[in-house]
This record gives C-alpha cells, structure tokens and sequence, in this order.
C-alpha cells in the first residue's frame, strides 16, 4: 500500500513563502551548478506550490 501525503492550499502558501526565501538566498550564495541545480528544482516547486494556492487545491505527493 502506498502512502499519500497532502498538503491543503493554505500549507502550500506556507511552504511557498518559506521555499522562495530559501531559495533567493541560495541564489544569492554561489554558483555552483549542484547549488545551481537545487535553485531550478525549488523553483519548479514553487510554481506548483503557487499554482495549487491560486486554484485552491490540494497538493499530492504520491
């Protein structure tokens, strides 16, 4: 059986206000391209993250 976890629209605004302050840091502290990397998945994160804060909908990891 696989477990689901979920966040509501109201953790992902929390999770997205979080998530972009970290990564402009990052962004901010170097250029390394596995920094590099990390900044690109995170802010691939926060447009879903937005994304199911703006349509009011649950997020899902399976």
């Amino acid at each position: 059986m696989t477990a689901v976890t979920t966040l509501s629209p109201a953790e992902c605004a929390s999770v997205l206000v979080r998530l972009e302050a970290i990564t402009d840091q990052w962004a901010r502290e170097g250029s390394d391209p596995l920094l590099q990397q990390h900044i690109e998945d995170a802010r691939r994160l926060t447009g879903v993250l937005r994304l199911c804060t703006e349509k009011g909908v649950p997020l899902a990891f399976l």
